[in-house]
């Protein structure tokens, strides 16, 4: 059975065709905040969700309705969103205040986290919710004597930011006899360093860095990095909402070469930026110690980064 009991003029009601599914909304959401430039229908498939015929589906219904157009020819059509229309221009607003809110919520509660005294050793989200009733997970991990306080500070200033998200957020607490038991697949961390009966492959590399020519390694992942981004244009993006995300708070002597590589990702070609990342000039080496690509690299790309630089080092 239908749900729908009549149908909508899509020139009154575009909103349903625009919207009107989860794929949809995913594609655009890419498409508006994570790169700059066209998708083939794998590329945002990919960075969406979706398997490549939902994607392929979805890209279709779109490029019919004229929200989005079409660039190259052959089997590797591109898509990208056209901006030009003053309803996508809305829908871009949108989206862009749906990241703002996200990112506003981390501030809020990294903000609370730095105010504990004494600070934790870490702070994590676990996980988040699948389903928009269900409660945000965070995890706190301190000495044993500061525990039970900390949480009892901590949970007091989040009912602040519950009251204003509208959401509910779940404290937990643990201390380093609990690290065992933990799982640390897919977290954001907040505060502090993951803790780890294992050194992650961001910490081997670091070990690296410390025991074996650190600007020899920095140099060897920043070519790394450079090749990357050539393969995936939103590393670009990532590294710029995490440079944003860094000056909306005190960044201390950081704070200069962060403005840097602000001025660096918004102005600088895609050749121009990994020109510059493989660069042996003074300012590239200075940088070299803040750049943002290492920070950006989810686990699977951290992994496969400390490996290249072992094997590379054992060469």
């Amino acid at each position: 059975m239908r749900p729908i009991v009549y149908e909508q003029d899509p020139l009154r009601y575009p909103l349903n065709e625009l919207l009107g599914t989860q794929a949809n909304v995913r594609l655009l959401r890419v498409m508006a905040n994570e790169v700059d430039g066209p998708l083939t229908a794998s590329d945002v498939a990919k960075r969406a969700g979706l398997t490549v015929p939902g994607a392929q589906k979805a890209l279709g219904r779109l490029f019919r309705s004229g929200f989005i157009s079409r660039v190259g020819g052959g089997r590797k059509h591109q898509y990208e969103i056209r901006c030009s229309g003053r309803l996508m221009q809305i829908i871009l607003k949108l989206f862009q205040s749906e990241k703002d809110q996200y990112e506003e919520l981390l501030t809020m509660i990294k903000k609370e986290i730095k105010d504990l005294t004494p600070p934790p050793h870490a702070a994590w989200i676990q996980k988040f919710p699948k389903e928009i009733e269900k409660p945000l997970t965070l995890r706190l991990l301190h000495k044993t004597r500061n525990l039970t306080n900390c949480v009892r500070q901590l949970r007091a200033k989040l009912n602040q930011v519950e009251n204003y998200f509208d959401i509910t957020i779940e404290l937990e607490g643990y201390t380093k006899a609990d690290i065992s038991d933990l799982e640390f697949n897919d977290v954001t961390i907040l505060y502090g360093v993951m803790p780890s009966q294992e050194a992650p492959p961001l910490q081997q590399a670091k070990n690296l860095f410390t025991h074996r020519a650190k600007d020899r390694q920095l140099n060897l992942l920043s070519r790394k990095v450079s090749k990357a981004i050539n393969q995936d244009t939103s590393l670009i993006q990532r590294a710029k909402d995490h440079i944003a995300r860094l000056l909306k708070e005190d960044q201390g002597t950081a704070t200069r070469d962060l403005i840097e590589w602000h001025d660096i990702l918004n102005t600088y070609s895609i050749q121009r930026l990994t020109q510059f990342l493989t660069s042996s000039s003074e300012r590239a080496n200075r940088l070299l110690q803040s750049n943002p690509f290492f920070a950006i690299l989810n686990p699977n790309e951290r992994a496969q980064l400390a490996k290249e630089l072992e094997e590379k080092d054992d060469t």
